[in-house]
């Protein structure tokens, strides 16, 4: 008797995997693909360029980067997808960390959420690694937070030392929140890949819900008054470009 409760019990188990694996396999995750085409005025970065702003300012760029965390699909119905453990280093002078791909639920959306930053739970984690590994030149040991964007170069409208400019924006407390999320529409039905092209244009640092000139602000390497100002600009500098896929 026992026997036969043990091998009806295991046909019952059996036959629940298979039902299992069977729905697993009618119902695979997709996968969403996202690109971010960093522009200087209309075209990729060029350090030897000098550029001019809205306030008729020359200047060159050495190094621009930024935090683009906690991606999200989110759909009419209240449906959402989000990627997981999910903070990129976008470097705009290297496209090899443009683009990525993370796994994510079939169905139907209509806007793409993400932050500009890292969230207050990992600024105050300490030192961790990948993308948020200090070594990467966007932590504040002096802080202990982390740097959300950082753009640095020359111009002869800067006052500070050989005509350096730099501005390390960041900062999570009330009174200096430099965290901006961004929403873009994003009509998606995804059933099992979809490529998101964007572009990040780096022109609105300066020229977007405010002009901000080098010559009056040189540097920005603390949280702030300024840091919010640039973080309101480059919150501008975001579109979708294409969206293709299945």
């Amino acid at each position: 008797m026992k026997i036969e409760n043990c091998l009806a019990w295991f046909l019952v188990l059996l036959l629940l995997h298979s039902c299992g694996k069977e729905k697993s396999e009618e119902q695979p995750g997709a996968t969403v693909s996202l690109q971010v085409n960093v522009l200087a005025f209309g075209a990729r970065i060029d350090t030897s360029r000098a550029y001019r702003n809205g306030s008729n300012e020359l200047f060159q760029i050495t190094r621009f980067r930024f935090y683009l965390s906690n991606i999200e699909l989110t759909g009419p119905a209240g449906t959402r997808t989000s990627e997981q453990n999910s903070y990129h280093l976008i470097d705009g002078l290297d496209q090899a960390s443009q683009s990525f791909s993370f796994s994510a639920e079939p169905g139907s959306y209509d806007s793409l959420h993400f932050w500009i930053g890292v969230d207050s739970t990992r600024n105050v984690s300490g030192a961790q690694s990948g993308a948020l590994d200090p070594t990467n030149g966007m932590f504040w040991t002096w802080n202990t937070g982390y740097i959300f964007a950082k753009l640095e170069g020359r111009s002869p409208a800067s006052t500070a030392a050989n005509q350096q400019f730099a501005y390390h924006i960041g900062g999570f407390r009330i009174g200096e929140n430099a965290l901006r999320k961004i929403s873009l529409p994003a009509p998606i039905q995804l059933d099992k890949e979809i490529s998101i092209e964007l572009t990040a244009e780096l022109a609105n640092w300066f020229d977007g819900k405010e002009s901000l000139r080098i010559a009056s602000s040189p540097t920005v390497m603390k949280p702030g008054v300024m840091a919010e100002k640039f973080a309101d600009n480059y919150a501008r500098m975001f579109s979708i470009n294409r969206i293709t896929g299945r």
